[in-house]
């Protein structure tokens, strides 16, 4: 770098200072970042820097940063989930069935209890990311086996309720989905699948493994016929859910909205940009991805629950 180019990025410091001070709770640029931390620079300000402290990165919690909307869009969902389960199993089936069965609790248990580790997963790692580089490392692991465990559960959940009177298709997409379970599990152990280079094979795997759905989708209507399939698995919820999941997984894997805001100009066209950082804090991709995320796992829920009735319904029929 020229003598030019360098006043260039300490004039650009200095005004990029000027919106989020890094002498606030220590906030950074990314310029300022060891190597480990520096995943999206995109992301030009706002990081807590490397802090080698458990009691620095959760005091992180209660002073705004560029991952704050990333802890807390999962965090307190995954708080509301939980306690929204049980409410939902004690006081609100009953009001239309009369007697739940072991294993229809169980299948709402385990899809509430993956949605629920899956967000309280990711809202740790974004606290704890800015502890070291192996916790950052094993805390990203935790992420991916998080969202792991939601598809995984997810799929089957469906299948249990949707495949109820045939074993062969229920126990066997239940297997499938498994074994893909494992495999993605076994990828993300890998220390290179976490870097920033690999972002886009992350997620293409994890989309793809979400898409393996479509196959007892398939399977179902070439049993049932659409309008059928579309009552017994909850078909309209489940593709809005596809459509949320996808969207925020190319978005993540884009870095959009805040690519747009990052420029490589001179002073006075950083000066002249009213975008440039605009997206640094709040509304960046990590964090649309997140909110998208809750309410996809919400349109599963009510997919589910949906599944469930059709299921009694030809029960009684």
């Amino acid at each position: 770098m020229d003598l030019s180019s360098s006043t260039v990025v300490e004039n650009t410091n200095d005004f990029r200072a000027t919106s989020i001070p890094t002498t606030i709770n220590g906030l950074r640029f990314y310029h300022e970042l060891d190597e480990w931390q520096q995943d999206n620079h995109f992301i030009r300000s706002g990081y807590v820097k490397g802090t080698n402290s458990y009691k620095s990165s959760f005091n992180s919690l209660f002073y705004i940063h560029n991952e704050t909307g990333n802890i807390y869009s999962h965090l307190l969902p995954s708080l509301v989930i939980a306690g929204s389960l049980v409410y939902y199993l004690k006081f609100q089936l009953p009001l239309y069935e009369s007697h739940l069965q072991v294993w229809e609790w169980i299948n709402f248990l385990q899809f509430g209890f993956a949605a629920t580790f899956c967000l309280a997963m990711s809202s740790i790692f974004h606290c704890i990311k800015s502890h070291s580089h192996s916790v950052a490392r094993f805390g990203n692991q935790l992420d991916y086996f998080g969202i792991i465990i939601l598809i995984t559960c997810s799929l089957i959940s469906i299948m249990v309720f949707a495949y109820h009177r045939e074993p062969k298709f229920k126990y066997g997409f239940s297997c499938l989905f498994l074994v893909l379970g494992s495999i993605c599990t076994f990828l993300t152990l890998d220390p290179k699948f976490s870097t920033s280079v690999y972002r886009p094979i992350r997620s293409t795997m994890f989309i793809l493994f979400g898409l393996s759905g479509v196959v007892p989708i398939v399977s179902a209507v070439n049993t049932y016929g659409l309008e059928v399939t579309k009552r017994k698995a909850g078909l309209n919820w489940l593709i809005w859910e596809g459509v949320l999941y996808i969207s925020g997984a190319v978005l993540y894997a884009m870095r959009v909205p805040e690519r747009f805001s990052h420029v490589e100009q001179d002073q006075a066209s950083l000066l002249n940009n009213p975008m440039v950082g605009k997206f640094d804090i709040w509304g960046h991709s990590h964090q649309i991805f997140h909110v998208l995320v809750v309410i996809a796992a919400f349109c599963h829920w009510k997919g589910l629950v949906q599944c469930y009735h059709t299921m009694h319904q030809d029960m009684l029929a």
